[in-house]
């Protein structure tokens, strides 16, 4: 069986920690919009607007979200469909027997939004896979297994996706499951790399 950590690769989200330091920080004086909705947000605070500040700091979140290169704040193995933004199971283990489905959670954070008529804001991603054997071989692979077309009158931020596999007739051996999650309006791509072993 293969140890824990070895089944997913996760990364922290550090926005939150990062707003908090530059919210309570002296800032110099610029036009950059995301500093200065953090001004705004600071300056609501400081006359007790709480709600105000919260708006301020998610239009900030959004701004800083725009100018952010694709990124996955989550990746894993899981054992079915999410039931929602981070409501996913992780699989014990990461091992499989032939033909048994593989489902994938992942997390894209930093896509940009397209514009539509009536205010509204779009999102398009798509998710490709491939699996590598234990020498780095491409042993299969498939393009566009999954897309996400979202409208929305929100600049959504927060997505899960759940990606399942194909059914995988693969020999007995250590594999890695990379999983390529593409943004079709910023033209851009992120990466996370799943280890897996079929019995």
């Amino acid at each position: 069986m293969i140890p824990p950590a070895r089944r997913a690769a996760a990364f922290a989200f550090p926005a939150l920690p990062l707003l908090a330091s530059l919210l309570f920080a002296p800032l110099p004086v610029r036009a950059d919009d995301a500093l200065a909705k953090i001004d705004d947000a600071k300056a609501a605070l400081g006359a007790k607007q709480a709600t105000k500040a919260y708006l301020a700091l998610s239009n900030a979140v959004s701004e800083l979200a725009s100018r952010t290169p694709l990124f996955l704040t989550a990746g894993a193995l899981v054992d079915g469909p999410s039931r929602g933004y981070g409501q996913y199971t992780t699989r014990p283990h990461n091992v499989y027997t032939r033909n048994q489905p593989i489902q994938v959670y992942v997390e894209p954070a930093g896509f940009d939004h397209g514009r539509k008529a009536g205010g509204l804001y779009t999102v398009s991603l798509a998710c490709d896979y491939q699996i590598l054997d234990s020498k780095g071989k491409i042993v299969t692979a498939d393009r566009v297994v999954k897309e996400v077309e979202i409208v929305s009158r929100q600049a959504n931020a927060e997505l899960g996706v759940d990606i399942a596999l194909p059914l995988l007739d693969l020999p007995k051996g250590d594999y890695t499951l990379e999983i390529q999650v593409r943004d079709q309006i910023a033209n851009d791509s992120a990466r996370v790399k799943l280890p897996f072993k079929m019995q």
